[in-house]
């Protein structure tokens, strides 16, 4: 069993680094970096996020959320306001041409995951959102 559980724990990094990978390839022609296709679609979800809401939601560190947001913000993806109400809290808006990029990149993402899944059948999905949901409360219960 220890054998299939490396092999399994092996090919769950190869399939992130794949897809990944992937999703920065063919996101090069709209100037994204790796991991600002995800964060374009997030905000575009939630306009107005703030950037502590979405370092949470991607675990990041907030200081590699502002590195992100200011190359998008050079390249016009994006515009930062302090909130109104909150002075500290700054809140994350897309432009035009981010709001383009999302929806480009939304896009990859759900042809990347049918390809990911494209032989499954409905039984095999179940299974696999099971079995994948028990790994996350497993990991759950050993950070606490």
């Amino acid at each position: 069993m220890l054998e299939e559980v490396r092999q399994i724990t092996k090919n769950f990094g190869e399939i992130a680094k794949s897809f990944h990978l992937l999703a920065f390839h063919k996101s090069i022609n709209q100037n994204l970096h790796p991991g600002q296709p995800k964060l374009l679609a997030l905000i575009k979800n939630k306009e107005g996020i703030s950037q502590k809401e979405l370092a949470t939601t991607i675990c990041v560190k907030p200081s590699t959320i502002t590195g992100m947001l200011s190359t998008l913000e050079a390249n016009h993806y994006v515009y930062r306001r302090v909130d109104e109400t909150d002075k500290r809290v700054m809140r994350v808006y897309l432009t035009p041409e981010g709001r383009d990029a999302a929806t480009q990149s939304q896009l990859l993402m759900k042809q990347l995951s049918e390809q990911l899944f494209e032989d499954f059948t409905q039984e095999e999905l179940h299974s696999l959102l099971t079995l994948s949901n028990k790994m996350i409360e497993n990991l759950k219960k050993f950070g606490t």
